[in-house]
């Protein structure tokens, strides 16, 4: 508070900062989703989606199939969106506990947009070492969440989780039990269209609300921090402890010898998220009885899992990738007119675009990558529904 008295310019920039990232980035990234997915759930999607993915989110999770939903919402819109979807199927009494702080490790990552086109092309200037960040993400989440699922075997006490059935017992067919689901879950629900609508704009709208106030509260405390102690320690370890946009920005402008240790020390803060991310996440589960001390055990673990596997990964993707040295950039970035030069002919650098434009339009490019991860999810369950049969 004295610092911010004896500083109002600078907290005042530091707010309007905050209030600036949430309004042109968070807000418009993440409504849509958060729109969609009160909706499809009114309308039984989810429900039906969990028919689906029961098979293969119970085989590799032990959780039950309507939690692939929120996993893709996760993965694709970012974090706090994953949360979202979790406590409200919580909420409903979907999930277990244990199901739902398991399902809430696994959604907590990320935005592919993110860390492909923010951090790879805005911050390292290299589309490539985005995609490698993305991938040592996803992958360390995977295994932590294969891990905690085979270290639970152990514990069979704790893991005497009710298996809920969203449809009958009798063999019917997948697609009618699916849509058995959706009927039911509609008709439970009740809501005439726009009633629904205006419902999941206000929980929407509320919701970021919220996301905005921890954003700006943050921005100021970094700020002031930043006057309190020496500027090379409160640049990098400030702002990658409070704020995983700061944290990532800041690593990725610094100049580091080790490349390798430069992206490993940015996986990490990406994992991590931020104390200002872990707020927002405290504040949509508050009300449920989802355990925040796991939730930031997990995220310790995550950090330090995507830590080391960005050394084990490194050579491998560097290698499948065909990375340039580093030394050389692999494309110039955009200039005046927001175009691409002499930008090598490979697929990747297509993402790189996506840095300049609108972010209402770089959530809408993600709708296919959550159509993407719903289908490989659903083929995998009917592979794995017809294995059990056989």
């Amino acid at each position: 508070m004295l610092c911010i008295i004896a500083y109002p310019d600078k907290s005042f920039q530091a707010s309007l900062q905050g209030l600036k990232v949430w309004w042109t980035i968070i807000f418009p990234a993440l409504l849509p989703f958060l729109i969609l997915s009160e909706m499809l759930k009114a309308y039984g999607w989810v429900h039906g989606i969990g028919i689906l993915l029961d098979s293969f989110m119970r085989t590799l999770f032990r959780l039950p199939g309507i939690g692939g939903w929120a996993w893709s919402v996760g993965w694709t819109a970012g974090y706090p969106a994953g949360a979202e979807a979790v406590v409200r199927l919580r909420r409903d009494n979907e999930l277990s506990r244990l199901e739902a702080e398991r399902l809430l490790d696994l959604t907590h990552a990320a935005s592919p947009i993110f860390m492909i086109a923010v951090v790879g092309v805005g911050f390292l200037q290299q589309a490539e070492l985005g995609l490698v960040i993305a991938v040592v993400h996803w992958v360390s989440s995977l295994s932590m969440m294969v891990i905690v699922r085979w270290a639970g075997a152990f514990h069979p006490a704790a893991e005497r989780l009710p298996i809920r059935r969203t449809a009958p017992d009798a063999p019917k067919p997948l697609w009618k039990r699916m849509l058995q689901a959706m009927e039911l879950a509609h008709r439970q629900d009740g809501r005439a269209f726009g009633r629904l609508l205006g419902d999941s704009v206000t929980s929407s709208v509320q919701t970021l609300m919220m996301i905005g106030g921890y954003i700006m509260m943050f921005s100021v405390i970094v700020q002031v921090l930043r006057l309190a102690v020496p500027q090379e320690f409160g640049t990098y370890v400030l702002n990658g402890l409070f704020e995983v946009n700061l944290g990532a920005y800041s690593l990725g402008s610094a100049a580091f010898h080790s490349p390798l240790f430069q992206t490993a020390l940015i996986g990490a803060v990406i994992a991590w998220s931020g104390i200002s991310t872990h707020l927002q996440v405290h504040s949509l589960t508050r009300g449920t009885d989802l355990r925040y001390s796991r939730f930031f055990l997990m995220r310790l673990l995550h950090a330090g899992s995507a830590f080391l596997l960005t050394f084990v990964l490194w050579h491998p993707l560097h290698s499948l990738l065909r990375l340039a040295p580093l030394e050389q950039a692999a494309f110039r970035l955009l200039n005046a007119k927001n175009r691409l030069e002499e930008a090598p002919s490979s697929w990747i650098q297509s993402i790189a675009g996506l840095a300049s434009a609108p972010a209402w339009l770089q959530s809408l490019t993600l709708v296919p990558i959550l159509c993407i991860l719903l289908l490989i999810g659903m083929a995998v369950s009917l592979f794995i529904g017809r294995w059990k049969r056989i």
